[in-house]
């Protein structure tokens, strides 16, 4: 991606700001206790943390104000070799995670409820630390379309309000989804958010292809030049047929594995077809909406608004269930497809240092959340960082 089409840079935090600063060590231990880790990375780690609420504390600022009983805070080292030295790697932690920081920041004053809140954004000599909402639960999958529904609304309204103020989130998949206590779906980890300048004539095209492999619309996939929303929008129709089916749509099985570049582009050749694989159970109302959202013809896609207006959310609408198989007719006529060169980008492990975090908070999932939405959340190429 050249300079032209790079997103925008976000404002930078204002230096009278109360929710970004600089303190000590100390001073962090004396407002935050670190009760447990909750997820970890190569780049990381992710804490449930207590506030500690002493206003008589040195340095008392947002952090200390916290009313939350429980924090989430996503942690890196800024000193990682033998000598407690910096290292361009822990430099390049840091600054990822400042980027984030940035993004997530900008939504904060009118944060839609399936946005991750963000709190404050903290720099000692030893770590850099966002810290934002608690949300202990894994969003399940295979849930009943009746049950999930509200959620799927909620999310695409979610998302079309990130990309009404100029933001992707290039990572859209179960394991970056967890419930609040009043069961709204609320995303997580923009790692691999961008944000662009509204008013550009380039805003959302981009040629990245980075993200997690089964979650890659084709263009995405292929390195293509794409607009960033319309992948999104796909990300988001494959999360959302996986959390009614327990797999995405286009996996032979719940046993296959995309450990190499071949069973990858075998992968992404179905999604150039749009041919669902399988059985599924889902109602023809929304069977019709996520093929909509998951069309491989990325200008015939709908959009995040465009999927807020489908027909399937009426009130009036009354699905009619069916089960369908792998020979039911696909949204667009299965055609040979003709040999296509996929960028490597997605599939190698090398790119692991050039990417922050993995899934829940933008970090591994632990094996109690696994057993929630079983193997078919979490990447089995790493794309966004290999797990310690």
């Amino acid at each position: 991606m050249d300079a032209s089409q790079a997103p925008g840079p976000n404002p930078s935090p204002q230096p009278d700001t109360n929710d970004v600063f600089h303190t000590t060590d100390k001073v962090l231990a004396d407002k935050l206790q670190f009760i447990e880790e909750i997820g970890f990375g190569n780049w990381g780690s992710v804490w449930l943390c207590r506030p500690r609420h002493n206003p008589r504390a040195p340095g008392a600022d947002e952090l200390s104000r916290l009313q939350s009983s429980r924090v989430a805070v996503k942690l890196v080292h800024r000193k990682k070799d033998e000598n407690e030295k910096r290292t361009a790697e822990t430099a390049a932690r840091v600054k990822s995670l400042w980027n984030e920081m940035k993004i997530v920041r900008t939504l904060k004053p009118d944060l839609h409820p399936s946005i991750v809140p963000f709190y404050s954004f903290v720099v000692t000599p030893s770590y850099a630390l966002i810290t934002m909402e608690y949300l202990p639960t894994l969003v399940p999958v295979e849930v009943s379309e009746p049950k999930a529904r509200h959620w799927f609304k909620s999310l695409l309204s979610g998302v079309d309000y990130l990309h009404k103020r100029g933001v992707v989130h290039n990572d859209i998949k179960p394991a970056n989804i967890l419930l609040s206590e009043k069961n709204v779906p609320v995303l997580v980890d923009f790692g691999f958010a961008e944000q662009y300048r509204l008013e550009s004539r380039k805003a959302f095209l981009s040629n990245i292809s980075y993200g997690t492999p089964e979650y890659l619309s084709p263009e995405r996939a292929r390195g293509l030049p794409h607009d960033t929303r319309k992948s999104d929008v796909w990300s988001l129709g494959v999360t959302f047929f996986e959390i009614l089916s327990g797999r995405t749509p286009f996996e032979n099985s719940d046993t296959e594995q995309f450990s190499t570049t071949e069973e990858l582009e075998r992968y992404w050749s179905r999604t150039l077809r749009g041919k669902w694989i399988g059985t599924w159970k889902m109602s023809r109302g929304m069977e019709k909406l996520l093929r909509r959202m998951m069309s491989p013809n990325a200008d015939l896609r709908c959009t995040a608004s465009d999927a807020l207006e489908d027909p399937y959310w009426l009130p009036d609408a009354h699905p009619h269930r069916r089960s369908a198989s792998d020979n039911s007719i696909a949204f667009e006529k299965e055609k040979p497809v003709t040999p296509v060169s996929w960028s490597r980008s997605t599939t190698a492990k090398e790119n692991a240092a050039s990417s922050p975090g993995l899934a829940s908070y933008g970090l591994t999932e632990s094996p109690s959340h696994r057993s929630l939405t079983r193997a078919k959340s979490q990447p089995k190429v790493a794309t966004r960082g290999a797990c310690c």
